[in-house]
This record gives C-alpha cells, sequence and structure tokens, in this order.
C-alpha cells in the first residue's frame, strides 16, 4: 500500500479519461468540462516532443486525433499546437494543465522513457507531488520516474506488476510484500483471458490497502457491479453517469 494525500479513502474515485471525451481528449477544454461535471481526478497520457517537452497525447502518431501522418516526437511544442484537432481545443503540455487546474488531481501515465525527465521536472517545478500519480506500463520507466522526485509521489502498478499480483492472489498467497509502495492497482475488468473483478482477487489487493481502479467503465450498469465488488475508483469517459452512479450508491449508504 501507499499512503499518499493524492487518494482518497472516504469514497469512490471517478477519473476522467483522458479529460473525457468530447471534447478532443487530453486538452485543457476536455480538463474543464470534466471538472465542470463535479471531477477532481484527470487521467492522462505523457509523451515527448522534438524540442524535449512533455505533452499530452496518448498515441505515438498524430493521425487518429489530427488527421497528421506524423510522430509527435518529430514536431516541437509549437508546431503541435498549431495543429487543427477535430472538435476543439489543441494539444497540451503537462505544464500548461498542471498550472491551468491547480486543485485537480492527474493520474499520470508515462508513455516513453524519454518523457521521463521532462515529467519529473515540471512537477518539480510546479511542486505538484501531492497532487499526482505517476505510473507506466513499463515498470522500469515508472521506477525511474519515481526515483527522481525529491518528495514521494502516488504511483499504480504497471502491467508486469499486476500480473505477478493476479498470479500469486491465485496461488493464495498474501500481496503485502508485492504491492508494497504501491498506491492503485489500475486495469480493466480482463485482460490476457484473466478476471480481474473476481472476488478473491479483490479481496487481496483491498486487504493490502492498495485501491482497485478499473478502466474504461461507461456502462452504468457495470459501474455498479464494480463498486459493490470494493472497486475504490472507476475510470471512464462519461464522468456525468458515473457521477449519478455513485453518488446514488452514497445516497443509499453503499459507497
Amino acid at each position: 500500500m501507499q499512503e499518499h494525500p493524492y487518494f482518497k479513502k472516504d469514497k469512490v474515485i471517478i477519473l476522467a479519461h483522458r479529460g473525457s471525451t468530447p471534447p478532443t481528449e487530453n486538452t485543457l477544454e476536455a480538463f474543464q468540462k470534466a471538472i465542470s461535471a463535479g471531477v477532481e481526478y484527470l487521467e492522462t497520457d505523457v509523451r515527448l516532443t522534438l524540442d524535449g517537452q512533455a505533452v499530452l497525447v496518448h498515441d505515438e502518431d498524430l493521425n487518429r486525433i489530427a488527421g497528421v501522418h506524423s510522430k509527435v516526437s518529430a514536431l516541437t511544442l509549437e508546431e503541435l499546437q498549431r495543429l487543427d484537432l477535430p472538435q476543439v481545443g489543441k494539444i497540451t503540455s503537462l505544464q500548461q494543465a498542471l498550472s491551468t487546474f491547480p486543485k485537480a488531481r492527474f493520474n499520470i501515465d508515462i508513455k516513453v522513457p524519454e518523457a521521463v525527465l521532462p515529467t519529473v521536472e515540471v512537477i518539480e517545478q510546479l511542486k505538484a507531488h501531492d497532487r499526482v500519480l505517476v505510473s507506466s506500463f513499463s515498470n522500469s520507466t515508472r521506477k525511474q520516474a519515481l526515483s527522481f522526485f525529491s518528495r514521494p509521489v502516488a504511483t499504480s502498478a504497471s502491467s508486469s506488476l499486476v500480473l505477478k499480483a493476479k498470479l500469486l492472489s491465485w496461488l493464495g498467497f498474501n500481496l503485502d510484500k508485492t504491492l508494497q509502495g504501491v498506491g492503485a492497482l489500475q486495469l480493466p475488468t480482463k485482460m490476457y483471458g484473466l478476471n480481474f473483478k473476481a472476488k478473491r482477487f479483490i479481496h487481496k489487493v483491498l486487504a493490502t490497502g492498495t485501491q482497485l481502479h478499473y478502466w474504461t467503465i461507461n456502462d452504468p450498469d457495470e459501474m455498479h457491479r464494480l463498486i459493490a465488488l470494493g472497486a475504490s475508483g472507476i475510470v471512464t469517459d462519461n464522468v456525468a453517469m458515473a457521477k449519478k452512479v455513485v453518488n446514488s450508491l452514497a445516497k443509499n449508504g453503499n459507497n
């Protein structure tokens, strides 16, 4: 487990997936929409620009979000921000997002090792340690990032650590040592043929004090089921729906 100000213990948290879409994902407009809906947690992705800036883009290339046949890493931040996105908004840097929304909590997925130091530098500069969770699908990238901070930041498990926890729980082991220093597992309900909403697995993870955040959940019935099983957080594109579900369960004393 990981004791950190980022985590709330008193109720299920809602994380806006890439800021929640539409409008265009990972933009200031998307983040503002989620915050206006009453969501405090914003999930996002970091890559590196040609000029060494941490920028919030999920894909390696720009074809899907901008119709441009170029990698993010091949353009400067200025060039990226001149691109027309299909709905509203501009490609956003991590610096802009953290500065624009100083009270929001950001879940930051570092997509490439090259983005580690620029990401750390922005968080250090803005003293945002208490309101960010930093992780990566790559455990080596995640660990490298954590090693550079002057103060602890929240973190979630990489894919390999999630799979290790699943295996150990299936074999009957407790997970205290495995999940030491990990504040959350952020995972789908199923992956590689494995069921991550199995009651035994959920019980063993929660027993360590580590939270369980499920992605990407847009169906209200699925939200209900996961929260009933013990989910600590829901990552979703539909924050308004998720708010209704969480508030309804809280009103009925189930959250």
